[in-house]
C-alpha cells in the first residue's frame, strides 16, 4: 500500500513539473529593439552664470526591448560627434525624462577644457539598458550649443605640506587636484625653501596631519624625479624649484618634472624691468595669477627670471605672443592677473 501511494506521488509531482514548465514563458529579445526618441534639450534660463542653479530639461521615448523590463536611461554627452572621446554620464533614471542644473554643464564644458565665453556644440544621446547580459541602445544623437562661463571646478584635492610653506596642509600654495575624478592628482608648486638649494615636503590625503601622510624616497633622472610613497617615509627631498607633480594615491607613486617658474615684468610691475614678480599657480583654474598693486605703464609675462621666454600682445586683446607687444596700465590700482601658457591667453581686471 506505501509502494502505491509512493508512485501516485511521483507521479503527480511530475505532472505538476511538466505543467509548470509548460506556463513559464521564457523572455524573447528582440533581434531590431527599438531605440528611444530624444526630444531637443530646453533651457529654463539663460546659460549664464547668474542661472548656474536653472534647469536643462531632457526627455525620451520609451526604449523597447521585445519584453517587459525595467529599463535604465542615461543621458551622455561629449563634445565629439562620434562620442570618440570624453563622453561624460550627465544624469541617470527610470524615468523618460531628466533635468541638470546650468552650473553642471557649465562645469562639464571646462572640465573638458574649452575656453570661457566661446560657444561649444555639446552632443548629446540616451543609452537605454536592461543587464549586463543585453546590449545596450542609444538613441539618435542631438547637439546643442553653450557658451561657457567663468566658474570654479571643484575638483577633489591632496595636500603638499613642506618647508616651503610652513609644513601647513592645506595652504593654498600646496595642493594637487584630480582633474578626472580619480586616483590620479596632478599640479604646479614652487617648491623653495627660502634661500636653501634642497626642500623637503611630504603627501597628505586631507588638509591636516590627521590622515594619512606619506614620505619616501625620489630618484632623479634629468628633470625629473620619480618616487614610491609610503605612509612610514621619512620627508621627501628634491632640489628647490618649480615642479610639474603627478601623484596616483592608489598606486602611492610619484613623480615631479621641473617646469617654468613665471612672473610678469615691467615698469608698471612692483619690480620694474629689472625683476619679475612671482605669480601663484591655480591648479585649480589651470592657470598662473597674481594680485598686485600696478602702477601706469606697461608689463610681460616672463619665464624663469630670463629673457629666453616670454610673452606679449600685439594686439592688447587677451591673446598673446611669444615675444609680443607690452601690455599696457592705463590706469593705476589693485589688478588680478591671469596667464594660461597652454592656450597663449590673459586677463588684466581692476579690482
Amino acid at each position: 500500500m506505501k509502494k502505491i501511494k509512493l508512485i501516485i506521488f511521483v507521479a503527480t509531482l511530475g505532472l505538476l513539473l511538466v505543467s509548470c514548465a509548460r506556463d513559464i514563458t521564457e523572455p524573447v529579445i528582440s533581434s531590431s529593439p527599438s531605440k528611444s526618441t530624444l526630444a531637443d534639450a530646453s533651457l529654463t534660463a539663460a546659460f549664464t552664470v547668474n542661472n548656474a542653479d536653472s534647469l536643462v530639461r531632457f526627455s525620451w521615448s520609451a526604449a523597447d526591448f521585445g519584453f517587459s523590463s525595467s529599463t535604465s536611461y542615461a543621458v551622455q554627452l561629449s563634445p565629439k560627434s562620434d562620442f570618440s572621446s570624453n563622453v561624460a554620464t550627465l544624469l541617470t533614471t527610470q524615468q523618460l525624462k531628466g533635468t541638470a542644473t546650468v552650473g553642471s554643464i557649465n562645469t562639464l564644458i571646462l572640465s573638458w577644457g574649452y575656453s570661457i565665453g566661446t560657444a561649444v556644440t555639446v552632443y548629446y544621446k540616451i543609452a537605454a539598458s536592461v543587464s549586463s547580459s543585453v546590449a545596450t541602445i542609444y538613441s539618435d544623437i542631438k547637439s546643442k550649443s553653450f557658451t561657457p562661463y567663468d566658474a570654479v571646478i571643484n575638483y577633489p584635492m591632496i595636500y603638499v605640506p613642506g618647508a616651503y610653506q610652513g609644513w601647513s596642509p592645506g595652504a593654498e600654495n600646496g595642493r594637487l587636484y584630480s582633474y578626472g575624478f580619480n586616483s590620479t592628482y596632478a599640479g604646479i608648486i614652487r617648491i623653495k625653501d627660502g634661500a636653501n638649494a634642497a626642500s623637503e615636503f611630504k603627501i597628505t590625503v586631507n588638509p591636516n596631519w590627521g590622515g594619512p601622510n606619506y614620505g619616501g624616497t625620489l630618484a632623479k633622472t634629468g628633470n625629473t624625479y620619480i618616487g614610491t610613497l609610503d605612509p612610514n617615509g621619512g620627508n621627501l627631498s628634491i632640489a628647490a624649484g618649480v615642479y610639474s607633480i603627478t601623484v596616483n594615491i592608489s598606486d602611492l607613486t610619484i613623480s615631479l618634472t621641473k617646469t617654468d617658474d613665471w612672473g610678469i615684468i615691467g615698469d608698471a610691475t612692483p619690480g620694474g624691468w629689472g625683476a619679475s614678480t612671482p605669480m601663484f599657480y591655480n591648479g585649480q583654474r589651470k592657470m598662473w595669477e597674481i594680485t598686485t598693486g600696478l602702477v601706469v605703464g606697461a608689463f610681460k609675462f616672463r619665464a624663469n627670471d630670463a629673457w629666453d621666454l616670454n610673452y606679449g600682445s600685439n594686439a592688447n586683446d587677451g591673446n598673446l605672443q611669444a615675444g609680443g607687444s607690452n601690455i599696457p596700465i592705463a590706469t593705476a590700482g589693485n589688478y588680478l592677473i591671469r596667464f594660461d601658457p597652454a592656450k597663449l591667453k590673459y586677463t588684466v581686471k581692476k579690482n
